[in-house]
């Protein structure tokens, strides 16, 4: 019974993550936080001048932090893996965190199986979202299996367990940002 348990459990699991064509999305608490991990299609990057000048209605804005890596990059990025932090209390959205993240592949029974890959993380805002959108992160190559996604948030860590794919996903919308 316990092989058979042990199979399906297998089974069960690789099918979570092989079939993760939509974006994922997680939430945890540390501290004072709740943060929320996205992994989503790569995105745009603007610079608050290009909104104005071109009149930019969809994508990211740059608030600050690292330089954004191209949607269009050498790396080929495949996904946009953000993080959106909130007072644990209140809801209000953390705009000025200090936050580091990295994911390294792991193997069948979590364990890294490579080294961990730091993502510059930029502070961004969706287009015509305001502060309310604030996020950070960047585009980033993640193959297809599975990771942990390291995030430090003002000195505090979490660790989040996702598995991704190469199959389209459904581009980032406003609606996953609210309450």
């Amino acid at each position: 019974m316990r092989a058979f348990a042990k199979a399906l459990y297998a089974v069960v699991l690789g099918c979570s993550f092989a079939a993760n064509a939509e974006p994922a999305m997680q939430t945890r608490t540390v501290a004072s936080y709740r943060v929320e991990l996205h992994v989503l299609p790569a995105e745009t990057f603007f610079s608050k001048q290009d909104v104005a000048d071109k009149h930019v209605k969809d994508g990211m804005e740059i608030e600050g932090g690292a330089a954004p890596v191209a949607s269009d990059a050498a790396s080929h990025p495949n996904h946009h893996l953000v993080v959106h932090i909130y007072k644990r209390r209140s809801g209000a959205v953390v705009t000025d965190a200090t936050v580091t993240m990295s994911f390294v592949a792991v193997d069948a029974n979590g364990k890294p199986s490579g080294a961990a890959s730091d993502v510059p993380v930029v502070i961004m805002q969706a287009i015509g979202g305001g502060s309310a959108s604030t996020h950070y992160g960047n585009n980033v190559t993640m193959p297809p299996g599975r990771y942990n996604v390291i995030v430090n948030v003002n000195g505090k860590r979490l660790v989040f367990s996702v598995g991704v794919s190469d199959e389209p996903a459904a581009p980032m919308k406003m609606d996953h940002m609210k309450m």
